[in-house]
């Protein structure tokens, strides 16, 4: 008997044994250090040894460790909830909490329905979501998705809700500029909701910035600022899917703020207890709770360890670690990972590096004239994983982003507290993984 927790494929289930970790280290049972370059998955903002949470945690659990939030609240709920409300755009001013970035895509979806139900819209089901994205793996959340390998042997168990193209700007066939290609691209959205009705859809759900699916893609902001129009002409719900690119991981608070865009919901996640306790939030804008808390049906949904007290007074303790001059670090230490990078550009199998604040994707082609990606067989991104790690240095590999199959990269997300000497170690185990591949490939190396 033992733990099944191996996530993805192809992967050796013989994980390290992590015993040990400080600010951007992991160190194994045998001794081993290993740069964490991912934030485990974009997940440990703020290093692997932020001070003070272990007291937080006792303290906490030394006076309440669980209350049933259907009848009880907590200081640090109320607290947790009061900042968020700050530091979120707009009028996005309640908080639900759940445990999982899953979750709080899930609740702002169910959030949706119910709001149109209460508007006296009870046709409005459909949720659109775009091609090569990732919301989460519980049931709703991975209908919403577009990634298709990890929505496979799953299909007979979702809803068959409708996809439009992934904002991929790296592989729009649109012409133009980038602010022409943004906005006819944005318009599949209002072609699609046009033909189905827009009185059967009830919201669109989007990652502002590309997470772990086709990481750091960003489209110029006209892009969404045309789906902002799009939904509020034809009265869907925007979903922000801020779990993997909220709190500072783009150099912003939050993503949408970087490109100009203020959503209805928001599904928030990981940088909330930056690894420290698991909690996720879906923030609500007023309107929708106004007419919620207007209607005779309350908002039926919940979990058993929603609003944990150890939980909140984790994030709570978090929240107050981020700040401008943090963000402004995130901004200066992406551009120096991207300096360090700057030999892949030169790459044969490199077709584009893309950056977001202190997320980098790295996109692998077999050839750069064409953008034809790697057989899928090849184990191109698994490889240079591999290659990488022997190095000491651990990324988040990736596949699948140009039809579900094809398609390799790698995402970088490291703790927002590296210094210049853990950056260019990165640098340097990156550049020397993909020339490693690249050669084992027959291609000129950097």
């Amino acid at each position: 008997m033992g733990v099944f927790y191996k996530w993805g494929a192809g992967r050796d289930p013989d994980h390290p044994e992590i015993v040990d970790a400080y600010d951007s280290t992991l160190v194994t049972a045998n001794g081993e250090e290993i740069l964490d370059a991912a934030a485990g998955a974009a997940v440990v903002n703020l290093g692997h040894s932020l001070e003070g949470v272990g007291d937080v945690m006792a303290a906490q659990a030394d006076r309440v460790g669980y209350v049933s939030t259907s009848h009880f609240t907590t200081p640090s709920v109320e607290s947790v909830g009061e900042k968020l409300a700050s530091m979120t755009p707009g009028s996005l001013n309640e908080a639900f909490f759940v445990d999982s970035g899953s979750e709080a895509v899930e609740a702002a979806i169910k959030l949706a329905r119910d709001y149109h139900v209460a508007r006296g819209e009870p046709t409005r089901e459909a949720v659109i979501g775009r091609w090569a994205s990732y919301h989460g793996s519980t049931l709703g959340a991975l209908a919403a998705s577009g990634n298709t390998g990890r929505r496979t042997v799953y299909d007979p168990l979702l809803q068959d809700w409708p996809k439009i193209g992934p904002a991929y700007p790296y592989r729009w066939d649109h012409e133009g500029t980038a602010e022409e290609q943004a906005v006819a691209a944005a318009g599949e959205l209002e072609r699609l909701v046009r033909r189905l009705g827009p009185e059967t859809v009830a919201a669109f759900v989007a990652e502002p910035v590309g997470g772990s699916s086709i990481p750091a893609a960003r489209p110029h902001p006209a892009y969404y600022r045309e789906i902002r129009r799009i939904c509020s002409e034809y009265g869907l719900l925007f979903i922000a899917d801020e779990v993997m690119v909220g709190f500072g991981r783009t150099g912003e608070p939050f993503a949408c703020e970087g490109l100009g865009v203020t959503p209805d919901l928001m599904a928030l996640g990981k940088g909330l207890s930056a690894g420290y306790a698991p909690i996720s939030a879906t923030m609500v804008a007023d309107r929708i709770v106004e007419t919620l808390e207007g209607h005779d049906h309350p908002f039926q949904h919940g979990h058993t360890y929603s609003g944990n007290p150890i939980s909140t007074a984790v994030a709570d303790h978090v929240l107050d670690r981020y700040s401008e001059d943090l963000f402004a670090a995130v901004r200066r230490r992406g551009r120096r990972l991207e300096a360090a990078l700057e030999p892949l550009v030169d790459s044969p199998i490199v077709g584009e590096i893309r950056r977001a604040g202190l997320q980098v994707g790295i996109e692998f082609v077999s050839d750069r004239e064409t953008k034809a990606p790697f057989d899928p067989g090849a184990d191109v991104a698994d490889r240079i994983y591999d290659a990488a790690l022997e190095d000491g240095v651990y990324t988040y590999p990736g596949g699948g982003s140009v039809d579900g199959q094809a398609g390799d990269h790698l995402m970088l997300a490291p703790p927002f507290v590296l210094d210049d000497d853990a950056i260019a170690t990165i640098g340097d185990a990156v550049v020397s993984a993909v020339s490693r591949v690249a050669e084992a490939e027959g291609r000129r190396t950097v």
